[in-house]
Protein backbone atom coordinates (compact mmCIF):
# COMPACT_ATOMS: atom_id res chain seq x y z
CA UNK A 1 0.00 0.00 0.00
CA UNK A 2 1.22 3.17 -1.06
CA UNK A 3 0.86 6.66 1.23
CA UNK A 4 0.25 9.98 -0.64
CA UNK A 5 -0.95 13.35 0.90
CA UNK A 6 -4.42 11.85 0.97
CA UNK A 7 -4.19 8.98 2.92
CA UNK A 8 -5.08 7.56 6.23
CA UNK A 9 -1.69 7.30 7.56
CA UNK A 10 -0.02 10.50 6.41
CA UNK A 11 -3.27 12.60 7.94
CA UNK A 12 -2.35 10.33 11.26
CA UNK A 13 1.40 11.65 11.17
CA UNK A 14 0.98 14.77 10.29
CA UNK A 15 -2.11 15.11 13.10
CA UNK A 16 0.74 13.93 15.60
CA UNK A 17 3.54 16.18 14.34
CA UNK A 18 0.79 18.99 14.88
CA UNK A 19 0.54 17.90 18.31
CA UNK A 20 3.62 18.75 18.81
CA UNK A 21 4.02 21.94 17.13
CA UNK A 22 5.52 20.68 14.20
CA UNK A 23 4.50 21.87 11.13
CA UNK A 24 6.09 20.09 7.76
CA UNK A 25 6.56 21.47 4.73
CA UNK A 26 4.75 19.95 1.40
CA UNK A 27 7.89 19.19 -0.47
CA UNK A 28 9.57 17.68 2.25
CA UNK A 29 6.24 15.54 3.14
CA UNK A 30 6.15 14.70 -0.83
CA UNK A 31 9.99 13.36 -0.36
CA UNK A 32 9.43 11.34 2.70
CA UNK A 33 6.46 10.01 1.07
CA UNK A 34 8.13 9.02 -2.00
CA UNK A 35 11.05 7.34 0.33
CA UNK A 36 8.96 5.42 2.34
CA UNK A 37 6.96 4.45 -1.02
CA UNK A 38 10.50 2.89 -2.45
CA UNK A 39 10.95 1.07 1.05
CA UNK A 40 13.63 2.90 1.78
CA UNK A 41 13.99 2.76 4.99
CA UNK A 42 13.91 6.23 6.69
CA UNK A 43 16.80 7.05 9.09
CA UNK A 44 17.34 9.13 12.19
CA UNK A 45 20.27 10.72 10.04
CA UNK A 46 17.76 11.58 6.97
CA UNK A 47 15.71 12.85 9.35
CA UNK A 48 18.08 15.75 11.54
CA UNK A 49 19.83 16.53 8.24
CA UNK A 50 16.09 17.73 7.03
CA UNK A 51 15.52 19.83 10.46
CA UNK A 52 18.68 21.21 10.20
CA UNK A 53 18.26 22.69 6.54
CA UNK A 54 14.84 24.26 8.22
CA UNK A 55 12.46 22.63 5.90
CA UNK A 56 10.21 21.20 8.60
Amino acid sequence: MNINLESEMYKRVEKNLTLKNIKINKQVALRAIETVNSKTPLTVAMIKEVMKLGKV
